[in-house]
């Protein structure tokens, strides 16, 4: 049934943001036995205003102000949430891949436990924080320092049916000017959300700094909610600025995991800045892993999927154009398998703590110790080793 929306007069947020976000503060007031609480929280109201003021064509220049502000408030707290986590030694890894793959299928479960060893080998997770193998990247974390069995029985909860799937057409939840919303739709999301829900407040009281994640939804694509496993979100009113600040935070590496249109988008976005890295001053090469091989080489569909055999052009891009050597495309451009083999790749590839530091004064992040950071570094890599 569609119904009508209220217009917001006044931003349903603050726009000078002193801290990221938690996934607590964005939802509340949502109560997991009454639908019609989705829209009352905090991050389905600003979802609700950034469409009734035009989206990306924002006309009302007060809104389009408060808007900025917002964005660029968010982008000075996540500046300084990554400052205090790579000081601690803690280096940022990203993990990308599709919005609708299913809860408990093979690609969902791999990047759980990939996230899970990544968090417990001296990284910090990020992704684009929304459902999918997103939301597999900071379930993982969360179960940092737990048993794979643990994570196994949270992933079996979230893939009973019909919740295992993302559901369907939630680009028609609310009308394209924000006035209207779908309360069929919006069941469908209540209900999908609730399991996860469940299990982040279970455990929000037992997180330690293993579980800590880094999630950049957007309220762009508000319509697929951001995961509450995070612990830390730095949420978007434009996606412009999230794709950048995303693919560019993952100085250690980007894995890419199954994914279409916007997971291809971030490969080649990636791709772009690899080859334009400073090769004069000899920046390093950032990791570039896809998980499963046969997906990003094989186009046949003998699985019954649409593969993406990207490898032969990111080939020619970068080694037959001169950019990089054959060796050192080996080394870097790789197709994995495994989620142990993620992680040592990561940690082989990982570039200095200077050189880390480095790349991110892009964001103003300076003001490390890289010599501290990169003992504190090898503490955190050599506990894995024990």
């Amino acid at each position: 049934m569609i119904k009508p929306i209220e217009p917001i007069t006044h931003p349903p947020f603050n726009p000078i943001h002193n801290k990221l976000y938690n996934p607590f503060e964005l939802l509340e007031h949502f109560n997991p036995d009454n639908v019609l609480s989705l829209p009352a929280t905090p991050d389905f109201q600003c979802f609700l205003y950034f469409h009734q003021q035009g989206g990306t064509t924002i006309s009302d220049p007060y809104a389009a102000m408060m808007e900025a502000l917002h964005d660029t408030s968010v982008v000075r707290e996540m500046n300084a949430f990554l400052t205090t986590e790579m000081q601690a030694g803690r280096r940022p890894v990203a993990i990308m891949g599709g919005h609708r793959e299913r809860r408990g299928s093979n690609a969902y479960c791999e990047v759980a436990r990939i996230a899970q060893k990544l968090s417990e080998s001296g990284f910090i997770v990020v992704s684009g924080g929304g459902p999918g193998c997103m939301e597999a990247t900071h379930l993982g974390a969360l179960f940092a320092g737990r048993s794979e069995e643990s994570l196994t029985s949270a992933i079996n909860r979230l893939a009973e049916k019909p919740y295992d799937e993302f559901p369907k057409n939630m680009h028609h939840l609310i009308g394209k000017d924000g006035r209207t919303i779908n309360e069929d739709l919006l069941g469908d999301l209540h209900a999908w959300m609730l399991p996860a829900w469940k299990i982040a407040n279970e455990l929000k009281d037992q997180l330690t700094p293993l579980n800590r994640s880094l999630a950049l939804p957007t309220w762009h694509y508000g319509h697929e909610p951001f995961t509450p496993f995070a612990t830390h979100v730095a949420k978007y009113f434009l996606n412009s600025i999230r794709e950048d600040v995303l693919l560019t935070l993952a100085s250690c590496g980007i894995v890419f995991s199954e994914g279409r249109g916007g997971t291809i988008q971030e490969v080649f976005q990636d791709a772009g800045q690899v080859y334009y890295r400073d090769t004069e001053n000899k920046a390093p090469i950032t990791s570039m892993l896809f998980l499963d091989s046969k997906f990003w080489t094989v186009p046949e569909v003998p699985d019954g999927k649409v593969h993406m055999p990207v490898l032969e052009l990111l080939h020619q891009l970068f080694v037959v154009s001169g950019n990089m050597t054959e060796e050192e495309f080996k080394r870097y451009i790789r197709l994995v398998d495994d989620a142990d083999e993620v992680v040592n790749i990561i940690i082989k590839n990982a570039p200095s703590a200077s050189e880390v530091v480095h790349k991110l004064r892009r964001f103003g992040i300076s003001n490390i110790n890289s010599e501290l950071m990169a003992e504190r570094v090898e503490t955190l890599v050599s506990q894995r080793r024990k």
